[in-house]
């Protein structure tokens, strides 16, 4: 089971993703969505990103064994990341770039993805070492 927190969606309805079996879990006050991603279905919900997701956005999913990355930049090129300590510095700049804040501000991107109310405890309980480092 993956989790996600959507944004940047507005092309990607509901039924999108129940289609998928794609458990919504929350919606935010800003149409953001809290969702929960058999792992069978992953691949899907990736395809469903990559082509519908808004430009200048990106979506991050997780489970156990990683955190996924898919940044759609302005332009509309795609860009994929499994984050490691190798490429957590490019990561960093990307999010920094798409949210218009100074790099280095979520230079610990594991740490800033355990910010996140709906993964806090699911990360602190898989990544605690990379978030505390």
């Amino acid at each position: 089971m993956y989790l996600s927190y959507l944004m940047g969606a507005k092309n990607i309805n509901d039924e999108d993703l129940t289609n998928l079996d794609i458990v919504i879990v929350e919606k935010t006050d800003s149409e953001s969505r809290k969702l929960k991603i058999p792992s069978e279905k992953i691949e899907g919900y990736k395809n469903l990103i990559r082509e519908k997701m808004t430009p200048g956005f990106w979506n991050e999913f997780l489970d156990e064994n990683a955190v996924h990355f898919i940044f759609k930049l302005k332009n509309g090129e795609l860009k994929e990341y499994v984050l490691s300590p190798e490429n957590e510095l490019e990561i960093d700049h990307l999010c920094a770039e798409l949210n218009n804040e100074p790099a280095g501000k979520t230079a610990n991107v594991f740490k800033y993805i355990s910010d996140n109310d709906f993964y806090h405890d699911f990360m602190m309980k898989h990544y605690k070492e990379m978030i505390e480092r």
